[in-house]
Formats: structure tokens, C-alpha cells, sequence
């Protein structure tokens, strides 16, 4: 019976009985989707468009080519249930029989594109390199030229009309070939402007669809007339397989290079499905160029380095460099390659996209098969419920060719390394997806894992975990495997703390029809709590700290307290300012406190403040040296007896709030002069400034000192003034501190008649 079943394991401290819980806030790795999966590792496993993780298709190696080829390119099945599989580079084509692969012939053409029977049984090879061309073979696998056309490098593929006709795709020249049966004769059906059509089909009215290089153009082709009609054009630069359906619905794949780079994320779960409407799925207008404006077209992007060399270029720079990332970088974009579906009205909707090359197409009943580069994945595409699955990965990273059987078994053809596989129509028996190392950024717990999974009878979902603190498992020891935890069961985890965790999921089935599928796993984990940290502690005279432009908060304060108005704040008012942070996130609150330098105790300022900038009146306490403590703690997000704290310690400061001392030593008329001598002394900061004013307030003339510089808490000051009227004068002396206290010192003044 199936089952749905949500499984939570947890380490026993989430246990309310086994430890209280951890007052830092619990974070969760959550992985649903297919980008959430796709850095993960699969053995006999994939991940569908939608996020499910379940077993992939049986994968059987049918024959290594080693030394014989490097690609199989195209495969095709015989009248008699052979099939047949053509290579690069060495031109040998391979006959298959029963899940034995023997080689059927080698033709001194060294690449074979395509293959295609004739009405007669006959088995045609189309080649390419210096000379392209059709050859003949015969059941003893000896073979004859059939066609050989001028001025065509490659034959990229065939198909036979309803009267045993032949079209041939042709490249470098852009050429689609009509033949006759027999090969006597043929001609060019159409000419396009592209160097190379790369691919063909044919619907059972007679219509053919060609697929082009360098502008990723799909045409229609009316046999009668060669007529060639542009059905889409395709944003990607490569139209590189063709596939048409029971509803006469044409399906078109891209492989532009540069857009099929390892490495490149997969895309987000779609939400929602569709409703399966009446007359089929719904689509979108398509782009189609207008007949003659394909001078316009191929001034959007230059061609690709892949169709317009040699068939080894096309090979090693298609397949092989895509590996490496060393592609040509025209056509196509970073999102990936298409297949796009084109109904007989025209319409246009894009069924599949993925950070791959789609190398090659099959369709049945309703469903597409896609053969792809460059991690060797094999796709099942459902264009009516919008749902793609990798059915199978296979050990090459290039599947290049591909052949649907008539029991569902797929045959595939691949590159680097070259093999011919078969993919069955059940399930692989056993398979597992090992995640990516999940870094946490610091060590922690590893809490519950919460997973929701299908689990049919017959199948058997475990789960598996280790740690450790190096990001790659083979770079440095980490913990080993812990014991598979089933999903019908409840089982603590006993992978340790450490920085890095990875999970394995293990699947297996005893029925090859069914498979589990988990569509989500999240993994809950916390960090112990760790002490806040004061970065930072200032402490200075407000009036000093407020000209910092880092200071703008302290500005703001004093004027929301109605300090300072627009002018300076006043003598006695410090600036307490911190900067603190928690490697939690946790909200802090702090103590402040205050003492005379270097002697307890400590008296509080402030407790539970919840800013990092305190004003301090100063003038509530006496002149002297002062220390300030912040105390930062973790209180809020943490439970009685797991909060943590840490506290800092500011450099001495003065505080004085004492004006300095003026003593006028001496004041002699002479005329109409006034000498003055005078002494500014302050018991604990330097003098900063003097000046003075006679008869006004208004009117204040600044002063040096007798050294030229204000610099030290005694300073003398010698000046004269001149010019004076006859008669009483008041002489005011105005001093201030560097803290900005201010004195003041008035002598009388007369100037005889």
C-alpha cells in the first residue's frame, strides 16, 4: 500500500526531557526544489523539473567503443529488430543483435552522421569530412557508393518520403537533397543561407521540417515545389534535432554551447500544473520570420565555430570543449537550451529548458526523450502536464544519439567516453543522492530532519549522515556514515557537531515499476550560543565627538534632548559610544558603568540599555580621571542561565568641569596705553583660548600666550592696549579651557586727562 510518510529525527538535546533548549534561533537547510538538488551527486538516481528525488531508468553499457570511435552519432533499427550505430572517427558502424555489439563494417569515410533504411531494407550511411556522401550496405556489412553529391562536405541526416524517396541535410552549403530510390539520380530540393541544416523530419502528409546552424532557424518544406518557409526562429544559434508528433505538432531542441557549461544552476519548481484543456496545451505566438527577412536575422549573432569547420571541429568543439568551458560564446544564453513545441498553427511553447545541449529527440505516445551534453543526462519530457524527469545518467558526459524501442527501452549513443547503452523501462534496483557539504558557516547541532517521501510497497527509502569541518569529505577526515535511518521509523541522528554536514539518501526497489520519491527534505541546525563582542569604545567631551561626521547619531540625540541647540553642546556632557555585534544574531542589551580611574568600584550608569550611545552628565560627579565599562549580553534571545556577555573598558579620560583660575600680576597705564600681565592656570586641562574687551561684551579681540601657543594648563598673557580716551574703562579677560570651561576676570582701568 503506498504511504506518505513525514519523518522527523533529531538529535535528543531538541528533546524536552533530555536538555533545555538553546536560546539562539534554530536555522533549517530546505531543499524542494531541482536547483536545491542539482549540486547534489546521483547514482542510479534523478531529480524531475518538479524537485522529486527517486530511482533513474536501468542503465546497461551494451558496448565500449575505446579505441574504435569517439562518438556515436546516429543509430537506427533494422527491419529484422537489429540496430545499427555509426561513429566518428574511425567510420566504423556497429550492428547490435540481441545486446551484442559487433562491428558491422569500417568505411574509409571515417564519420558517419546518419543512417536511414531504404524502402528496399537496404542500410544508407550519410558521411562527411573532406567529402560528404551516402553509401550502400549490404547485409554482409560490404557497402557502395549510393549518392555522391558535389560540393557537400557532411551529410548530417536523412528521411525517406512515401514513395521511397530520400531527403538528405547537407552542410557546408546549406543544402537539403531530394534522391531517388534507387540513387541514380537526385537534386536540390532547397538552398538556405545558413551553412548547415543539421537536422530532418517528415509528418505523414509529406511535409518536411529542417533544422538549421548559426540562427537556430526551423523551416517548413513543401516536397513539391522546395518551398522553404521559416516556422521559428529560435533565440539559441543551434536547431539541433527534430522530433513531430500524432497531432502533427512539431518539437525543435537547441544545443548553442555556451549555454550547456557544467556547473550551471538548474531552475526553481515551477508552481501550480496545468489543466489539461480540450484541443491540447496552451500556447504562445510565436516569433516566425517573414519570408525574405532573413538577412535581418542572421545580423543578430555571428555563426558558431561549431558548423563551420570540419566534422571533427563540429565533434570536439560541440561536445568536447562544452566540458571544459572553452565554447564558442555566440548564440545561446546563460539560461540554458530548449525544445520548444510548434502546433500545426504556428503557435509556439517552450516544453523544456535546462543548463544542457540537447543532442538528440525521440517522441511516443504524447512524450519526448531528450539526449543531452554535457553530464550524460537522458530526459522524459510530459509537454501536457509540464513536467520533465532525468529517467538516467549515464557514466559519459555526452549522450549524443538516441532510439526509442517499441517495448519503451531506450538506446542511446554517447561521446566522451564512446559507448552504446540501454536504458530500460523499469528501475534502477538500488541507487543514492549524496547532497553537497552544507556549511553552516560555524560549527553547530544538527537538529531534526523533517522529509516528505512516497514510499510504496515494495520500495525502501533510508536516510544517512556525516559531518565534519573541511568543506570537501576527501580533502580531510570527516565523521563517518552514521546508520541508515528508515523513513518508517523514528531514530535520533548521530552525526556530531561540526561545521559541515552532508546527507545520503538511499533508494531502493524489489519491483521495477515503482520507486520511492522523496519531493522534500529540510535539516534543522543550531549553533551553540556564543558570547557578543564590543568592537569598539569611544568616550570623549560631546562638544569634541559631535564635529566627527561618524557621529551624526550623537548630533541627532542632543538635539532631540534640546542640547546644543545649533551651536556647540555644553562643558560636562560626554559621549559614551560603542559598537557591538553577536555571531548569533542575538538582540544585546547593555550595562554601562562608571569609576574613578583605576579604583572600584564600578557605579552604574545605565541597566538594560537598548542603544550604543549614552550621554553622561558629567557634572554630577567631581574633576578627576574616568574609566567607563560596557557590558554587552545576549539576555533577550536567551533562556535564564544560557545568556552570555562581554565587556569593555575605555581609555582614561579627564573630566573637568572647573574654569580655570586668572590672576592679572600686573596693569600699568602709560598715556593713553594699558600694559596688562596676566596668568590662566587650570588645575587639570590646557588653556585654549583667551581673549578680552574693553567697555563692550560685544566686541572680544583674541589673545596669544607669551609662548605663542595654547598648550598647557598654565599659560601667560602679556598685551597692550592703545589708543584709549580719557577716562574710566572696564578691562573684561575672558579664558576657557579645552573642555570649554570659561573664566572671567574684570579690572577697572583710568586714563588721566
Amino acid at each position: 500500500m503506498n504511504a506518505i510518510f513525514r519523518r522527523m529525527i533529531g538529535c535528543g538535546f531538541l528533546l524536552a526531557a533530555a536538555a533545555p533548549a538553546l536560546g539562539v534561533k534554530p536555522a533549517t537547510w530546505e531543499h524542494r526544489s531541482p536547483k536545491d538538488f542539482s549540486e547534489g551527486t546521483l547514482e542510479q538516481t534523478v531529480v524531475s523539473s518538479r524537485g522529486e528525488v527517486m530511482l533513474g531508468r536501468e542503465v546497461k553499457i551494451i558496448h565500449e567503443t575505446k579505441a574504435e570511435a569517439d562518438v556515436v552519432n546516429a543509430l537506427a533499427r533494422g527491419p529484422d529488430g537489429a540496430i545499427y550505430a555509426a561513429t566518428s572517427a574511425e567510420g566504423v558502424i556497429y550492428r547490435i543483435v540481441g545486446g551484442e555489439a559487433k562491428v558491422f563494417a569500417r568505411l574509409p569515410d571515417r564519420n558517419v552522421f546518419s543512417l536511414l533504411f531504404a524502402q528496399n531494407g537496404s542500410l544508407l550511411a550519410g558521411t562527411g569530412g573532406a567529402r560528404g556522401r551516402i553509401v550502400r550496405l549490404g547485409a554482409d556489412g560490404k557497402f557502395e557508393p549510393f549518392f555522391e553529391p558535389e560540393d557537400v562536405k557532411y551529410v548530417w541526416a536523412m528521411v525517406r518520403g512515401s514513395d521511397g524517396e530520400i531527403y538528405a541535410a547537407t552542410g557546408t552549403d546549406g543544402r537539403i537533397l531530394r534522391i531517388d530510390p534507387t540513387g541514380r539520380t537526385g537534386k536540390t530540393l532547397t538552398k538556405v543561407k545558413q551553412k548547415s541544416v543539421l537536422c530532418l523530419a517528415i509528418d505523414d502528409t509529406g511535409l518536411l521540417y529542417a533544422g538549421t546552424d548559426t540562427e537556430g532557424l526551423v523551416y517548413r518544406i513543401d516536397p513539391k515545389d522546395g518551398k522553404a518557409y521559416v516556422l521559428y526562429d529560435a533565440e539559441e544559434s543551434e536547431i539541433s534535432a527534430l522530433a513531430i508528433d500524432s497531432e502533427h505538432a512539431v518539437y525543435a531542441a537547441t544545443a548553442a554551447a555556451a549555454a550547456a557549461r557544467p556547473g550551471q544552476e538548474a531552475g526553481e519548481k515551477p508552481g501550480g500544473k496545468p489543466e489539461t484543456l480540450p484541443g491540447g496545451q496552451p500556447t504562445t505566438r510565436p516569433r516566425p520570420a517573414k519570408e525574405g527577412a532573413a538577412p535581418a536575422l542572421r545580423a543578430r549573432q555571428a555563426a558558431t565555430a561549431a558548423a563551420e569547420a570540419t566534422a571533427t571541429k563540429r565533434v570536439a568543439e560541440m561536445l568536447a570543449q562544452a566540458m571544459t568551458g572553452k565554447v564558442p560564446t555566440a548564440g545561446g544564453g546563460a539560461s540554458g537550451n530548449a525544445v520548444y513545441r510548434i502546433d500545426r498553427d504556428g503557435f509556439v511553447t517552450e516544453v523544456f529548458r535546462e543548463p544542457v545541449m540537447i543532442l538528440a529527440l525521440a517522441e511516443a505516445d504524447g512524450k519526448l526523450y531528450a539526449a543531452t551534453g554535457n553530464e550524460g543526462r537522458l530526459y522524459e519530457i510530459d509537454p501536457a502536464n509540464e513536467i520533465w524527469t532525468n529517467i538516467a545518467k549515464l557514466k559519459a558526459s555526452q549522450a549524443v544519439s538516441l532510439l526509442r524501442l517499441e517495448d519503451g527501452s531506450l538506446i542511446a549513443g554517447t561521446a566522451n567516453e564512446g559507448s552504446i547503452v540501454r536504458v530500460g523501462t523499469g528501475f534502477a534496483k538500488r541507487g543514492t543522492y549524496i547532497s553537497p557539504a552544507l556549511d553552516a558557516r560555524q560549527i553547530c547541532r544538527f537538529g531534526r530532519a523533517h522529509w516528505e517521501a512516497k514510499i510504496p510497497e515494495g520500495t525502501k527509502l533510508t536516510l544517512a549522515t556525516r559531518s565534519g569541518n573541511v568543506k570537501e569529505p576527501d580533502e580531510g577526515p570527516w565523521d563517518d556514515w552514521s546508520e541508515e535511518v528508515d523513513a518508517s521509523a523514528y531514530v535520533q541522528v548521530s552525526s556530531p557537531s561540526a561545521r559541515f554536514l552532508q546527507y545520503r539518501l538511499t533508494f531502493e526497489t524489489a519491483r521495477d515499476a515503482v520507486t520511492a520519491v522523496l519531493t522534500e527534505i529540510d535539516i534543522t541546525r543550531q549553533e551553540d550560543n556564543r558570547p557578543p563582542k564590543i568592537t569598539s569604545l569611544r568616550l570623549g567631551a560631546a562638544r569634541k565627538l559631535a564635529q566627527d561626521p561618524s557621529m551624526a547619531m550623537l548630533k541627532a540625540k542632543l538635539m532631540a534632548a534640546g542640547v546644543g541647540g545649533g551651536g556647540e553642546p555644553p562643558p560636562g556632557l560626554f559621549a559614551i559610544a560603542w559598537n557591538a555585534e553577536d555571531p548569533n544574531g542575538d538582540t544585546m542589551i547593555y550595562d554601562v558603568f562608571y569609576r574613578n580611574a583605576g579604583q572600584a568600584p564600578w557605579i552604574r550608569l545605565e541597566k538594560d540599555f537598548k542603544e550604543t550611545l549614552k550621554v553622561w552628565n558629567t557634572n554630577t560627579v567631581s574633576d578627576g580621571e574616568y574609566e567607563i565599562k560596557v557590558v554587552a549580553r545576549d539576555t533577550p534571545d536567551n533562556p535564564s542561565g544560557w545568556a552570555l556577555s562581554y565587556a569593555r573598558v575605555s581609555d582614561p579620560v579627564v573630566v573637568d568641569n572647573t574654569p580655570p583660575g586668572i590672576t592679572v600680576e600686573r596693569l600699568t597705564t602709560e598715556g593713553r596705553k594699558v600694559r596688562v600681565r596676566a596668568v590662566v592656570k587650570d588645575a587639570l586641562s590646557p588653556i585654549a583660548s583667551a581673549k578680552y574687551a574693553i567697555d563692550s561684551n560685544e566686541e572680544w579681540i583674541a589673545l596669544a600666550p607669551a609662548d605663542d601657543i595654547f598648550d598647557a594648563p598654565e599659560e601667560v598673557l602679556e598685551f597692550t592696549i592703545e589708543n584709549l580716551d580719557a577716562g574710566e574703562h572696564r578691562l573684561v579677560i575672558q579664558a576657557q579651557d579645552e573642555p570649554g570651561n570659561t573664566a572671567y576676570a574684570t579690572r577697572a582701568v583710568t586714563i588721566e586727562p
